[in-house]
């Protein structure tokens, strides 16, 4: 009886020691591998470019864009002393008697009233159906639209307060879709009432704004707007020269340089998805203590977009729910560095187009027991890696510039000579890897698109007049 007690004791130990190997020790060696294995990527990832001091930072004057300030000083003491409500506390903000004071507009009122149709042609169509009502809106506007010009004497927009420890960097939300669509349709709003010097000063203004948002964009909707505000006020600027091509030789000095091609380093999205990697990286340091409610939210949302139980338990073994932030980030690292690489450089400059990530395939045997104990990040870094191909969009972006420059030079030469230069000129400015065409029948100069649900890119081109 003696000997059978030992031996089971001797049996217990040895099932606890091939228990501890299977779910621990050999698990947290797989994991340390898969880290190990990321840390190229990651590096690329920490690289965080610092802006020149001698660049004018306009993030305050951003934040208060619905208040009526006097210069960056004032601004500056403002979001000293009133910073954390206008970034985090609304409602706590609607109580300050100063700052409402100051209020010139309620972007929130407003919001309804920005849209104009995504062809600025349409756009211009619309307003001088109503030019009163348009007229109107603007010159109730007047304080706010100043603000947004004040806007361009800025260099960068990068918040100041962003600590490296912080998973909620706020955003000023409403200002964007102000900066994106307003300032284009006060610029239509004014070629349709015959103001058109002001008309092309603002659409210069506007497209300035739109490219310092390129600049070191702390997050991808800095990128998504000021694409936008490029886009939309190019589009307004071929319309116009479309309509008035005398304008051509006398652009006035705000629209110097605004229509070059994006650069490289303007295209790239690499910090903006830097921060939004640093961002999640520091949300899940911040849950590694507290994870099967987070295990227990992701499973729902998971079953409620139906993918099956079954589905989710063969991607991940959820023997345990728990958490490994540093693994969760080396699993997610080669999906963000991707975009930079030096490799994409070479990509941006040479204007091929940028491959879309592959998402990782990790179900062999190996990662799915490294996951044994990071149940939750690997089921995250499994189904949930971010979309971020919206490089393409910016690719469009500066071949639209290529197209639009192509026309201004045309619109330079007299009307009897510009079907003759066509060809050469729309050689001239096409890119290494796509070629700008002539549509005969469309009366526009176009080119292949790389982003597939991409707006429509060509510019009208008018040769005859």
């Amino acid at each position: 009886m003696k000997r059978l007690w030992k031996y089971l004791l001797w049996t217990l130990v040895i099932l606890l020691l091939v228990v501890a190997v299977v779910l621990y020790i050999v698990p947290y060696y797989l994991k340390q591998r898969e880290i190990q294995a990321a840390q190229a990527d990651l590096a690329l990832l920490a690289i965080q470019s610092r802006p020149s001091s001698s660049l004018k930072n306009g993030i305050d004057a951003l934040w208060l864009l619905e208040f009526r300030t006097k210069d960056d000083a004032e601004r500056a003491d403002l979001m000293k002393r009133f910073g954390s409500d206008i970034r985090y506390h609304q409602d706590t903000l609607k109580q300050n008697q100063e700052l409402q004071g100051r209020r010139i507009a309620d972007l929130a009122l407003y919001n309804e009233s920005l849209g104009c149709s995504e062809r600025m042609a349409e756009c211009l169509n619309a307003i001088r159906a109503d030019l009163p009502k348009f007229k109107a809106e603007v010159e109730k506007n007047a304080e706010l639209l100043a603000n947004m010009d004040e806007l361009a004497n800025y260099d960068i927009f990068i918040p100041k307060e962003w600590s490296s420890d912080d998973d909620s960097l706020a955003i000023p939300f409403s200002k964007f879709s102000w900066v994106a669509a307003y300032g284009s349709k006060a610029a239509a709003v004014d070629w349709a009432a015959g103001k058109e010097r002001e008309a092309w000063q603002r659409v210069c203004r506007n497209i300035k704004i739109g490219r310092d948002l390129l600049h070191n964009a702390p997050g991808m909707i800095y990128v998504e707007t000021g694409t936008e505000a490029i886009r939309r006020n190019t589009d307004l600027a071929a319309q116009m020269l479309y309509e008035k091509p005398e304008w051509a030789n006398r652009l006035p000095s705000e629209c110097d340089g605004m229509f070059e091609t994006l650069t490289a380093n303007e295209q790239s999205t690499c910090s903006a998805i830097s921060s939004e990697f640093q961002m999640m990286g520091n949300f899940t340091r911040k849950r590694e203590n507290g994870p099967f409610d987070l295990m227990q939210d992701q499973l729902r949302a998971l079953i409620d977009s139906g993918m099956r139980t079954e589905d989710i338990r063969s991607t991940i073994p959820l023997i345990r729910p728990n958490l490994d932030s540093a693994h969760t980030q080396a699993l997610y690292a080669p999906h963000f560095a991707h975009f930079c690489k030096p490799e994409t450089k070479v990509a941006l400059d040479a204007d091929r187009k940028m491959p879309s990530v592959q998402k990782s395939r990790l179900d062999n045997f190996e990662h799915k027991w490294a996951c044994i104990d990071n149940s939750i990040g690997c089921l995250q870094a499994a189904i949930m890696v971010p979309d971020f191909d919206y490089v393409h969009r910016l690719q469009d972006t500066a071949m639209r510039q290529r197209a639009f420059q192509a026309a201004l030079e045309l619109y330079r030469l007299p009307a009897g000579k510009r079907r003759a230069a066509l060809e050469s000129v729309l050689a001239k400015h096409s890119s290494p890897s796509r070629q700008l065409r002539w549509d005969e029948q469309q009366k526009v100069v176009d080119f292949e698109i790389y982003e597939p649900n991409n707006r429509p890119q060509a510019v009208k081109l008018n040769l005859e007049n």
